[in-house]
């Protein structure tokens, strides 16, 4: 009987105490709380922002890969052009080569191929030469 009695006692005199601190809990926790909802609102907000901008760089992505591709297809364009007008340079120059080969040999034996002319000769067919090309022959 002495027992309950002390447990009386301390219950009645802890009882404001217990019940106060309790109350400062609950209002702690619903602080808390609020916090909470007001930070995930805050994120929720800011996920929506980050999620548009994302959205679009993927469009600027698909949009600069498309433009990498046209590139690409012009610069393989241009360098097959590149290749076939290089082949083609060399093959005249071969083949201008192979001429004046077989112009050479063919006047190698013609005597008034290898002989000199008077500086006369080569002034009157520069002059003529050069009068033909201003005239547009």
């Amino acid at each position: 009987m002495g027992e309950a009695m002390i447990l009386k006692a301390l219950t009645g005199r802890a009882l404001p105490y217990v019940a106060g601190a309790t109350a400062l809990l609950v209002i702690a926790m619903a602080g808390s709380i609020c916090l909470l909802l007001i930070d995930r609102d805050r994120t929720s907000q800011r996920l929506g922002e980050l999620s548009q901008v994302n959205l679009q760089h993927a469009e600027t992505i698909r949009e600069n890969a498309a433009e990498y591709a046209d590139l690409q297809a012009e610069l393989d364009r241009r360098d097959a052009l590149a290749t076939r007008a290089q082949v083609a340079q060399q093959h005249a120059e071969r083949k201008a080569d192979e001429i004046t080969e077989r112009l050479r040999l063919a006047l190698q034996a013609d005597g008034c191929a290898n002989a000199r002319h008077p500086l006369a000769v080569g002034d009157s067919l520069r002059a003529y030469s050069t009068s033909n090309n201003e005239n547009g022959d």
